[in-house]
C-alpha cells in the first residue's frame, strides 16, 4: 500500500523555527546582486533572508507553516515568525538554500502545521530576477487558496475560482462581495458588467454573441464594493473535458518530441493555449549553476510554429545528435518559462536539459539478438529490486566504482567468503535463484540531486522517459545512462531473466512551474472543488488519465520503453489512480510490442477527484468481462493479509502463517482467502478477480516490513508469542513456499530468502534527513546467504517449479477446478494436486504453526520432491507433517 507516500514524497516533517534575526552573509557572490533601494526602511526582517508573507483572510496563521526545498533538495517545516501589515511572514537565511540567489529555484507548499492535513499544490519560485531591498532581503507574497507567487505585495482581496465553467460562462468565486466585471481576450475589453447586487459567488454570462477562443489568453478585471480591485486570468480547465475542446486539440499521432535524424531533427510539443513556444538550443547539458567546470550556458533559439491540434513545431536542419535542449513557453499562466519536453528521451545533470539522441550509437554489440522472452505471465516469479540495494553492501565484493549503479547490477564474478564457505553476489546471486524475472524499483530519472545522490526508492518522477542519472557512471552525459543500461538489459536477457519496470505515472514530484503544467495549465492533473491538486496519491497531486493526452502520453512512454530497451513488462505504481480506458491502453499498445509483456499493478482504491471508472480491485473485477478489455494483473492485498496481515494492518494482527491458535483465523476467513489465491483468484476492496493472468501473488515488496521484521513487530506487540529462531525462518519459507505454489505470478521482494530485515525499519524509501544510513538499511547483505543456506535453496526449488512446472501457469477454467483441502479442523493444512497434463501429478501441503502435532496426509504413490524443513520425510498413506512444512511430491500414473 501507498498511503505512506506522503513522506516519501514530501520527504520528512523535520521542524525548524527561524528567527527574524539578521541572517548569516551568503558570500561574496550575492555581492553583484544590486538592493531594489538604498532608502533603508525599518529592520523588521533581518538581513540577506528570503520574506515570505502570507495573507488569509481570519488571519488564523497559527494553524500553518511552510514547507520549502531548493529544486531537487530536501524540504524542511519552516514556521511563520511573526505578523506585519500584509499579514504573517517567515525569514530564511538566504544561505540555507544557496550562496548565490540568481541561482536559486525554491519549492513552497502552505500547509498545516505540524501535519500535511491542508496542503497548497507545490509552488516552484526562480530568484534569478527578484530584487533585493536595502537589507539584502528578497520578499514573494502568497495567499491562501491561491496558488500564484506573487513579487510585489498584491491585493489582500482573493478569487477562488475564476474559470469558464461553459463555452460562453465564467464562474467566479471571490472573498468579498464583486461589484462589476471586465473580461479582456489579450489585453483587449471584450465584455464587461455591473452588478445589480454585489455577490461574492456568482456565474457571468457571457452571452450566445460570444466565442471562446481555446488560443486566446483571456483575463477578468473583477472590482469590490471597497474600490479595490484585482485582475487575473481566465482558466479554462473545467472545459477541458467538452467535446469542443477534444475536437479541436485531441492529438493521438505518435510524434511528440525530438524526432531525430542525421539531416534534421523535427521538434514537436503539445500546448494548445499557449500563445508563444521557443526552442532553446544548447551544446551542454550543464548549466554553469550546477557546475562551473563542465557547465555552458550559451545557446540558440529558435521560434516555434503553432499547427493543428495545438501542436507547435521547428525543423532544424543539420545534425543536432548530442545537443540539448529546452522550450520556453508563454501562456495565461506562465511568461518565457523554461521547460524540460515532457518526451525528452535523455537529459544532462539533474533533468534539466533534454538531449536529442541518436539511439543507433547507445546499442551494445550483439543488441540486435536480445529479445524480452516469450514467458507466460502466470509463470513467471519476479524478484523486486532497487538498483543501489544489489550493490550497496561491502559483501557484494564487486567494483567499487559501480556500486549503487547501473554496471553493478550485471557485474560478474562477485562472490562472498566466510567461515569457508561461499556465496555468489549480485548479478551472479540473482542468477543463482533462478527467478526468471527481475522489477527494478523507479528506474526514471527522479527530482534528486543527481551529483551527490541519497538513497531514495524512486517514487518522485521528474522525466518519464529518461533514465535516472544518479545511476550512470558519468549523470553529465546523457548518453553514458542509456548504454550501460542497455548493457544490463542484455547481461539479464543471456541468463533468460525479463526486466520488469517499475513506473509511477500517478503522480509527479512537482506540479507548479514544471513541464505538464506549464504546456497545459490545469490539463494533466485532477483538482478538487476548491481548486486544490487532488492528492488520492499522497505526494500532493494525481495525474487525470481520464484526459485524452494524458492517456495517450502514458501508452507512448511504455511502448518507448518496451520497444528501445526491450523490457519484459511494467509494473504501475497506484494503478488504482489511473482509469480503466488509460490501462487498456497502455496495455494494448504493450501487447503490440510483444503479446506475452507483463502487465500488473498496484489496485488500491484512494480517494480521489474523478468521476471516472478506476483500475481498481473493483474496477477490474467488473471491467474484466467487459468486450474488449485488456488483461493486465492486480496485486492481491487479500491474499497478503490472509498470510501474514501486511500492508497497513495491525502489527498485533495475526494470519495464516503468523497465528498460533485457529480461531484467529477463523475470525478472518484467512483460509479461504489464501485458498482463493492458491487458485489464482484476486480479493480486495469487496471484489472478486476470476483469473490467473489478472493476479500477482505476494507477501511482501519494498513497502512496510520485510517478512522477519513484520514477525518480529507481530512478537513484539503480542507479548505472548515468542517465536523462536527456527520459527522465524520456516515461516518466512512458508509464506512465499505458498505465494510459489499458487496460480498467477509470483512475487518476492529481494532478500527475503535469506532473511533479510531492514532493522524494523516499515517505510525505508530514504530521503528523511534524520543522519541514518538509508543505503545500509536497505543492502542486501550477502553475508546471510551463508548463515540461511537451507532457506536460499528452498526457495531456489520452490522457484525451479513455479517458473518450470506448467501445473502452475493454469488457464482460468483449470484454475477454479483446484481442490484444496485441509485436515478436520480446516484452519491447519493446505492440500491440493496440480498435473502437468504430462502424466505427472503433484501434491503439495502446507502447515502452518496452529498445531503442534498436523494431522497425517496421504502421500500414497508419491515420491519426495521438496521438504522444506530438510526432514526427508519419509512419504506414505499417513505421512507425518510439521508445523511449518511444504511437502510437495510428485506421482506417475
Amino acid at each position: 500500500m501507498k498511503n505512506k507516500k506522503t513522506l516519501l514524497c514530501a520527504l520528512s516533517l523535520l521542524f525548524l523555527a527561524v528567527s527574524c534575526s539578521p541572517g548569516n552573509p551568503v558570500g561574496s557572490d550575492s555581492e553583484s546582486l544590486e538592493p531594489a533601494s538604498s532608502e533603508k526602511k525599518e529592520n523588521l526582517y533581518g538581513e540577506n533572508n528570503i520574506v515570505i508573507h502570507f495573507y488569509k483572510k481570519d488571519k488564523g496563521y497559527s494553524s500553518y507553516a511552510l514547507w520549502l526545498w531548493p529544486s531537487g533538495g530536501e524540504g524542511k517545516e519552516y514556521s511563520f515568525t511573526g505578523e506585519d501589515d500584509f499579514g504573517a511572514y517567515a525569514c530564511v537565511p538566504i544561505s540555507a538554500f544557496a550562496s548565490n540567489i540568481k541561482n536559486l529555484t525554491l519549492g513552497a507548499i502552505v500547509k498545516s502545521a505540524g501535519s500535511w492535513s491542508y496542503q497548497t499544490a507545490d509552488m516552484m519560485v526562480s530568484f534569478s530576477e527578484v530584487a533585493l531591498d536595502s537589507y539584502g532581503n528578497a520578499s514573494i507574497w502568497l495567499k491562501y487558496n491561491d496558488t500564484e507567487v506573487y513579487f510585489s505585495e498584491p491585493s489582500k482581496h482573493s478569487l477562488s475560482k475564476l474559470e469558464f465553467d461553459s463555452l460562453t460562462s465564467i464562474k467566479i468565486v471571490a472573498d468579498d462581495p464583486v461589484v462589476s466585471l471586465k473580461l479582456k481576450k489579450d489585453g483587449v475589453t471584450v465584455k464587461e458588467s455591473v452588478l445589480s447586487a454585489p455577490m461574492a459567488n456568482l456565474s457571468w454570462n457571457l452571452g450566445d454573441d460570444f466565442a471562446l477562443d481555446f488560443g486566446s489568453v483571456y483575463s477578468a478585471e473583477v472590482s469590490f464594493e471597497d474600490h479595490g480591485s484585482i485582475e487575473k486570468n481566465v482558466s479554462v480547465a473545467s472545459l477541458y473535458d467538452s467535446k469542443a475542446f477534444n475536437d479541436a486539440y485531441e492529438y493521438k499521432e505518435n510524434d511528440l518530441g525530438a524526432n531525430y535524424s542525421k539531416e534534421r531533427t523535427v521538434f514537436k510539443v503539445w500546448s494548445p493555449s499557449s500563445k508563444k513556444i521557443t526552442l532553446r538550443l544548447y551544446s551542454s547539458g550543464t548549466p554553469l549553476s550546477i557546475n562551473q567546470a563542465k557547465g555552458n550556458d550559451s545557446h540558440v533559439d529558435y521560434p516555434m510554429t503553432k499547427g493543428e491540434k495545438g501542436v507547435w513545431s521547428y525543423s532544424l536542419e543539420g545534425d543536432q545528435e548530442g545537443k540539448y535542449y529546452t522550450f520556453l513557453v508563454t501562456n495565461s499562466s506562465y511568461v518565457e518559462k523554461e521547460i524540460v519536453d515532457p518526451m525528452a528521451k535523455s537529459a544532462g545533470i539533474n533533468g534539466i536539459r533534454g538531449m536529442i539522441v541518436d539511439f543507433s550509437k547507445t546499442n551494445p554489440d550483439g543488441w540486435e539478438e536480445v529479445a524480452p522472452h516469450a514467458y507466460d505471465p502466470k509463470s513467471l516469479a519476479v524478484y523486486e529490486a532497487h538498483v543501489a540495494d544489489v550493490t550497496s553492501s561491502s559483501t557484494w565484493g564487486g567494483t567499487p566504482s559501480k556500486a549503487k549503479r547501473f554496471l553493478g547490477l550485471n557485474e560478474e564474478g562477485t562472490s562472498f567468503e566466510e567461515g569457508g564457505k561461499k556465496t555468489p553476489t549480485g548479478f551472479d546471486y540473482i542468477k543463482s535463484l533462478g527467478v526468471n524475472a527481475v522489477q527494478l524499483q523507479p528506474i526514471f530519472d527522479q527530482d534528486n540531486d543527481e551529483v551527490n545522490p541519497t538513497f531514495n526508492w524512486g517514487y518522485n518522477p521528474l522525466n518519464y522517459n529518461v533514465l535516472e542519472g544518479s545511476y550512470s557512471s558519468d549523470p553529465y552525459d546523457g548518453y553514458a545512462r542509456i548504454k550501460e543500461f542497455k548493457q544490463v538489459v542484455q547481461s539479464y536477457s543471456k541468463a533468460g531473466i525479463n526486466l520488469i519496470m517499475d513506473v509511477v505515472y500517478n503522480h509527479v514530484a512537482s506540479v507548479s512551474g514544471r513541464n505538464f503544467d506549464v504546456l497545459a495549465p490545469g490539463y494533466f492533473f485532477r483538482y478538487k472543488q476548491d481548486g486544490s491538486l487532488s492528492n488520492g496519491s499522497g505526494c500532493g497531486n494525481d495525474t487525470a488519465s481520464e484526459r485524452s493526452m494524458f492517456s495517450h502520453f502514458m501508452s507512448q512512454s511504455v511502448s518507448f520503453w518496451a520497444k528501445e530497451y526491450k523490457l519484459g513488462g511494467f509494473r504501475f505504481d497506484l494503478m488504482g489512480l489511473h482509469t480503466l480506458e488509460s490501462m487498456d491502453e497502455a496495455t494494448k499498445a504493450l501487447r503490440e510490442i510483444n503479446p506475452s509483456i507483463a502487465v500488473y499493478g498496484e489496485p488500491w482504491k484512494m480517494t480521489t477527484s474523478t468521476k471516472a471508472d478506476l483500475a481498481t480491485q473493483q474496477g477490474i473485477a467488473k471491467h474484466m468481462e467487459e468486450a474488449g478489455a485488456e488483461v493486465y494483473g492486480a496485486f492481491s492485498d487479500d491474499y497478503r493479509d490472509a498470510m501474514i496481515k501486511g500492508g497497513m494492518k495491525g502489527v498485533n494482527e495475526v494470519g495464516f502463517v503468523t497465528a498460533k491458535k485457529a480461531d484467529a483465523i477463523t475470525k478472518m476467513g484467512d483460509v479461504y482467502k489464501v485458498t482463493s489465491g492458491i487458485k489464482g483468484v484476486g480479493l480486495g476492496g469487496g471484489a472478486r478477480i476470476e483469473d490467473p493472468n489478472r493476479v500477482v501473488n505476494y507477501v511482501t515488496c519494498h513497502d512496510n516490513y520485510t517478512l522477519v521484521d513484520r514477525f518480529k513487530a507481530l512478537d513484539e506487540a503480542s507479548k505472548s508469542i515468542s517465536y523462536t529462531q527456527k520459527d522465524l525462518e520456516r515461516m518466512n519459507v512458508l509464506a512465499n513456499a505458498v505465494t510459489l505454489t499458487s496460480q498467477g505470478i509470483a512475487f518476492l521482494q529481494e532478500g527475503e530468502e535469506f532473511l533479510r530485515s531492514k532493522g524494523g525499519e516499515n517505510n525505508s524509501y530514504g530521503g528523511q534527513g534524520d543522519g541514518r544510513d538509508y543505503y545500509k538499511m536497505n543492502e542486501l547483505d550477502y553475508s546471510l546467504a551463508l548463515s540461511h543456506a537451507d532457506m536460499v535453496e528452498n526457495y531456489k526449488a520452490l522457484i525451479h517449479l513455479k517458473t518450470k512446472f506448467g501445473g502452475l501457469c493454469l488457464e482460468r477454467e483449470k484454475a477454479s477446478k483446484i481442490e484444496v483441502r485441509s485436515d478436520s479442523t480446516g484452519k491447519n493444512e493446505l492440500i491440493y494436486d496440480l498435473s502437468d497434463g504430462e502424466g505427472a501429478t503433484y501434491r503439495i501441503c502446507h502447515v502452518n504453526g496452529v498445531n503442534e502435532n498436523p494431522e497425517p496426509v496421504d502421500f500414497e504413490g508419491y515420491s519426495l520432491v521438496l521438504d522444506t524443513l530438510g526432514e526427508d520425510t519419509p512419504l506414505s498413506e499417513s505421512t507425518q507433517v510439521s508445523p511449518y512444512q511444504t511437502l510437495i511430491g510428485r506421482k506417475i500414473s
